[in-house]
């Protein structure tokens, strides 16, 4: 038997909380891995439409930025790794994941691929510290 939220003591609420919202980060990162496998396997004539991000929208309650959104990460971490155990592991949320990406996909000019690499650890490693924090919509990254 399930107990009312209302009846949990403030420390089941507290901890439920942060239980259900890890939860949700992995089932995050389980969509974005059937979207990731959708992309490669399933043909547009099965689908019903061009690519997956036009299947989620109508077949969920996703707008279509947020399943285009979703796409782009099954795509971007299929060529990264690091970044796809941080979020299959639900220590990095897919917000910072698409930060991350966008880094990635798009290096600074002239930033050899050691340089991208390092940057790119730090990054994760950042982002699945004690001091994580979800990025702001105002958290833009700097011009080249």
């Amino acid at each position: 038997m399930t107990t009312e939220i209302w009846q949990l003591s403030e420390s089941e609420l507290l901890a439920d909380s942060a239980a259900v919202s890890h939860q949700i980060q992995l089932l995050e990162a389980r969509r974005i891995a059937l979207v990731a496998e959708i992309d490669t396997r399933v043909s547009r004539e099965k689908l019903g439409f061009p690519g997956p991000a036009g299947w989620l929208t109508s077949t969920t309650l996703l707008s279509p930025s947020k399943a285009n959104k979703i796409v782009a990460l099954a795509r971007g971490m299929a060529a990264f790794p690091d970044i796809a155990d941080a979020v299959n592991t639900g220590v990095m949320t897919i917000d910072h994941a698409a930060l991350i990406l966008t880094f990635a996909e798009t290096p600074p000019k002239n930033l050899p691929q050691e340089g991208q690499d390092i940057a790119r650890a730090a990054m994760i490693k950042a982002a699945t510290g004690p001091q994580a924090r979800a990025p702001t919509a105002s958290a833009k990254r700097s011009p080249n």
